[in-house]
């Protein structure tokens, strides 16, 4: 995590220091596991849906990780853009680079599929649920080690 950048966001208004909440965190990282489990249930029957699913369990171990870290996002519009940005800040590692730029791409296929009507399939649900998985581990062992 480089304090850095993340004193960098709050400068900005992107995030804002509040008190850490590990057992709101935990609770919003298992609603996350769960949503990979319920997203790969119905991907072949709605990919729509399951995407959304998908994608939102990556928002929820984000704003797990920024809950344990005593940050959230500020109020107003452009909310989900602003935990892509905490994220590439706070969650230093090289593998999951990849990932959290990725989640930016997500956020917009998302928004696609739910204000213009664009038809996701089993392909898009498979990429979303990998990195899902891949971003949950992550958090998960981060929330491990500061225990």
């Amino acid at each position: 995590m480089s304090q850095e950048e993340l004193d960098d966001l709050v400068a900005e208004g992107v995030v804002e220091p509040v008190a850490p909440d590990p057992e709101t965190a935990r609770i919003e990282l298992e609603q996350a596991r769960l949503h990979i489990e319920s997203s790969a249930e119905i991907a072949e029957r709605d990919p729509v849906a399951a995407f959304a699913i998908g994608y939102d369990a990556i928002r929820k171990a984000l704003s797990a990780h920024m809950r344990d870290h005593g940050y959230r996002v500020t109020k107003g519009k452009g909310h989900h853009a602003r935990t892509g940005r905490y994220a590439i800040a706070a969650l230093d590692d090289p593998r999951l680079e990849e990932h959290l730029e990725a989640f930016d791409e997500l956020r917009q296929l998302r928004n696609q599929s739910e204000y213009d009507a664009v038809l996701l399939g089993f392909e898009d649900v498979s990429d979303a649920l990998a990195r899902a998985d891949a971003i949950i581990s992550a958090v998960e062992k981060d929330l491990e080690e500061d225990r």
